[in-house]
């Protein structure tokens, strides 16, 4: 009876064994994922996870890389310019084979929340090629004289990178550091064809996006392309407003993103509701002016570029890897350096506004003025670029004879002064007036103002 007993016992934890091998195994066959949180108001953070610390001095920007599939409970300490530190606490969830990127962000309230805003597959490093020999074949290093640091890959696996003054400083796996009686020693694994090790993953080589923004990693062009057929695919107009509304704020989008997404609603009251709703998740705030041309009517294209012009931009971001109208395809986010992002600088003060709209995007700002029906209606959309952009004497110009009244020419054209970036050309503005009288009233209030 007692070898019966003893018998059940040991199988019940033999199964024990068995069922937490299954699970270790199936864990493995998930894969890892890594973590990235950035910090949108630009205040430094710490990030204590499973743990231990991923940054060990306060930071806008922490990774995590090589973690299991699964929910994984964090605490950030985010140190605001004011006040006392603020505790966060999340449960950041991690699939494996993806990179998850979590923001820490304002709400209007003024609170603090840490919010997912994108996913991107997570690239494999390319396997490095064998080294070409570069000289007569030599014995092999005797086994008393190869360490055992040198014969063994140096494992990435940690998740510690450090964070110092605003810059992510990455650990190179290639890089040896041996201490001993002769000194400390730095050495590298070459490939050996004496040319340094390149990075790993694909090189962002396209055009940058550098001027005011409310977000700083743009949703990538495949999820784009799956959330807007989603949105399409819905039957009524309020299932489509509450599915976008919350990709938006879920994501970072471009300006054509939004307008691709307002286009889809069939009624124009939730057109103008989401257009409003998604401008605080918008990237490149200086071309909203393109979410206009979703809308059918001229009163909801000036209620917009009101609404716009009053809200103005959170931060500054500069060298924002970006797709020309949003479309293509962006490479992993982990593999380009980290934009920049700066608040604001103030409309404010005498210095000169820079840099030029660039003539491509000012190109397609005009078209769409031009386009306008209501010469009211032209003349918001023109005062709203001015809230994001800096525009040359020239482009002013081309903007005035853009209107039909010669008193909205006047109004845009003083408007415009003090965000021109080459005011010493400022003359040239007075050839889209038909009447001397506006002229000189234009070269008088610029000598009232001054700069």
């Amino acid at each position: 009876m007692r070898r019966c007993k003893t018998f059940q016992r040991f199988s019940r934890k033999l199964g024990q064994v068995g069922w937490l091998g299954l699970v270790l195994t199936f864990s493995m066959a998930q894969g890892t994922g890594d973590l990235i949180v950035v910090s949108e108001t630009g205040e430094p953070f710490r990030l204590y996870l499973n743990g231990e610390w991923i940054l060990d001095q306060p930071g806008t920007r922490a990774e995590a890389h090589d973690l299991h599939e699964g929910f994984h409970k964090g605490t950030i300490y985010l140190y605001p310019s004011e006040g006392k530190a603020v505790q966060l606490k999340k449960t950041f969830a991690v699939e494996g084979g993806y990179v998850e990127y979590y923001a820490i962000r304002k709400n209007r309230k003024g609170q603090y929340t840490v919010t997912v805003y994108n996913r991107a597959p997570k690239e494999e490093p390319a396997p490095q090629p064998p080294p070409l020999p570069s000289g007569p074949p030599s014995s092999p290093p005797s086994p008393s004289t190869q360490s055992p640091s040198s014969s063994q890959p140096v494992s990435n696996s940690g998740q510690v990178q450090t964070n110092t003054q605003n810059q992510t400083i990455i650990f190179n796996p290639t890089i040896q550091i041996q201490t001993g009686g002769g000194g400390t020693q730095i050495s590298s694994q070459s490939t050996g064809t004496g040319t340094p090790t390149t990075p790993q993953g694909p090189i962002y080589t396209g055009p940058t996006y550098t001027g005011p923004c409310n977000c700083q990693q743009p949703m990538s062009r495949s999820a784009f392309q799956r959330a807007l057929s989603t949105v399409q695919s819905q039957t009524f107009d309020n299932t489509r407003l509450d599915i976008a509304k919350n990709i938006a704020r879920s994501n970072c989008l471009f300006a054509s993103d939004v307008k691709a997404l307002t286009a889809a609603f069939q009624f124009e009251n939730y057109k103008f509701d989401f257009a409003k709703f998604a401008y605080d998740y918008t990237l490149d705030v200086s071309n909203y002016f393109e979410v206009t041309e979703a809308f059918e009517y001229e009163h909801t294209r000036t209620e917009l570029m009101e609404y716009v012009r009053r809200r103005g931009a959170r931060f500054t971001c500069q060298n924002v890897p970006l797709e020309a109208q949003g479309l293509g395809t962006m490479p992993a986010a982990p593999n380009s350096n980290p934009p920049v992002v700066t608040p604001p600088p103030s409309s404010g003060g005498t210095s000169t506004c820079q840099p030029c709209m660039a003539p491509e995007a000012f190109a397609s700002a005009l078209r769409t003025i031009q386009n306008t029906a209501s010469d009211m209606t032209r003349l918001e959309m023109a005062k709203s670029l001015l809230v994001s952009n800096c525009l040359s004497a020239q482009q002013v110009r081309d903007i005035c004879r853009a209107f039909a009244s010669e008193s909205n020419r006047l109004e845009f054209a003083k408007a415009a002064y003090r965000r021109c970036c080459d005011p010493g050309n400022y003359i040239i503005v007075g050839d889209a007036f038909a009447s001397t009288l506006s002229r000189e009233e234009l070269a008088k209030y610029i000598q009232t103002v001054g700069r």
